[in-house]
């Protein structure tokens, strides 16, 4: 079987889809990237060691999105965020907004340039089966234009699946004769006409969502979700020694991810002030932050040990609680390791979802950007830390997220779909 993985030209996009590429390559299928090339991440698709080939003109994303972001046109910076729960903000024009506005994005992520050039390739290659992230809808444009079955593989809540749904119920709504088209629906297909297809019933999810978060995060929407254990992934590194040792008080990871970074420029809350609250409490803290995000700190406290990158699961595995922004590639590996969390939730993607579900889920808590104060976090950290029923919980989920399918096991799922197609 031939198969082709599609992702976002970001590390977190491409990180996670990696694993599902070597579960089938163990199990002896034909398995490379298909991707436009972005400059700043052609080293992030090497360290997969996985096969990968360019199509199309480049994708520079920090470039297009300064530029998004000049003429405000972004959806990642409109102040119609894909990341907003209040209910009381969401409006029928909010959602109906923010989902015009992805619809937009999600096209800007699949050019024509990229779709055109990818085409005759595929057509020619033939693979048997497409596997794409929610924000590359190029996917499934692609393996119906090519004959393939396509499946998406979430690498975070499924927030494109919950927008369309409230799309779609708004629309019937206030457009019961559906005079008014689906943007998204419309361009795609627009572009499947061009090559003698048409918009079907799996070309806005995939046969099937395979799903790596825990089931706490998961929305409970019309979706056929293949639920599969986290896989953690990392880049090809020398391990420090000090990593592997168990540290003689209780360690407390604090990262904040590359996302809010590509995406905003900026990290959304204060480095200085979360380290702070954690420089009076009696823990060890290793902050993965590099000198840009340490530029404006006056003082790094005695107990912090500051890295520019570690792998995530193996430092999770000696840490007692993990402080980070709620991405879903962090939440993964502190849900395989067992480690509660304090969430300070961005505004990417899901991050406040995930984090309010987690909450009542048991295993993590979380603080508002407009909350965050060094006295919020350093009582919540400390709460991590001295009540009992925040690690019995996270174990209660890493046991569940243990019981779930891994990659390998649904392997064969994946080749009956392709087969059926």
């Amino acid at each position: 079987m031939r198969v082709m993985l599609m992702a976002l030209p970001t590390r977190t996009h491409i990180y996670g889809l990696a694993p599902i590429g070597w579960a089938l390559r163990a199990a002896g299928h034909e398995v490379r990237f298909v991707a436009q090339c972005n400059p700043a991440e052609v080293e992030s698709f090497m360290e997969t060691g996985l096969d990968v080939m360019w199509f199309g003109e480049d994708l520079d994303i920090a470039r297009d999105r300064r530029a998004g972001r000049a003429t405000g046109n972004s959806a990642m910076d409109s102040e119609y965020r894909i990341s907003e729960t209040r209910p009381e903000v969401l409006t029928d024009h909010y959602l109906r907004t923010v989902y015009e506005m992805w619809a937009g994005h999600l096209r800007w992520a699949a050019s024509d340039s990229f779709l055109d050039d990818l085409v005759p390739f595929a057509r020619h290659w033939k693979p048997d089966l497409v596997i794409w992230d929610p924000i590359i809808y190029a996917g499934p444009l692609i393996a119906q234009a090519a004959g393939a079955a396509h499946v998406r593989m979430l690498i975070a809540t499924d927030q494109t699946a919950r927008l369309s749904f409230q799309y779609q119920e708004i629309m019937r709504r206030v457009d019961p004769t559906g005079s008014v088209p689906d943007p998204l629906v419309a361009w795609m297909s627009e572009w499947l006409g061009r090559y003698g297809c048409e918009f079907d019933e799996h070309s806005r999810f995939g046969a099937a969502t395979v799903d790596p978060g825990p089931a706490c995060i998961r929305y409970d929407v019309d979706v056929n979700y293949i639920p599969v254990r986290f896989a953690p992934f990392n880049r090809p590194m020398p391990m420090p020694r000090w990593l592997l040792e168990q540290p003689d008080r209780p360690r407390i990871c604090l990262t904040l991810g590359v996302s809010a970074r590509q995406v905003h420029g900026r990290e959304e809350t204060s480095v200085g002030d979360l380290l702070e609250a954690l420089a009076d409490l009696d823990v060890e803290v290793v902050a993965t932050l590099n000198a840009d995000q340490l530029a404006d700190v006056d003082r790094v406290p005695d107990n912090v040990r500051t890295v520019d990158f570690v792998p995530l699961n193996e430092l999770l595995a000696t840490c007692s609680a993990i402080v980070h922004q709620g991405g879903g590639a962090t939440i993964g590996n502190a849900v395989v390791n067992g480690v509660p969390q304090l969430i300070i939730p961005g505004t990417t993607w899901s991050e406040m979802a995930s984090a309010i579900a987690q909450e009542k889920r048991g295993n993590s808590l979380f603080i508002d950007l407009d909350q965050v104060s060094p006295a919020a976090v350093r009582r919540d950290v400390q709460r991590l830390l001295d009540e009992p029923s925040f690690r019995r919980c996270a174990v209660e989920v890493q046991q569940e997220m243990l019981a779930t399918p891994t990659m390998h096991d649904i392997v064969p799922e994946l080749e009956r779909i392709a087969a059926l197609r």
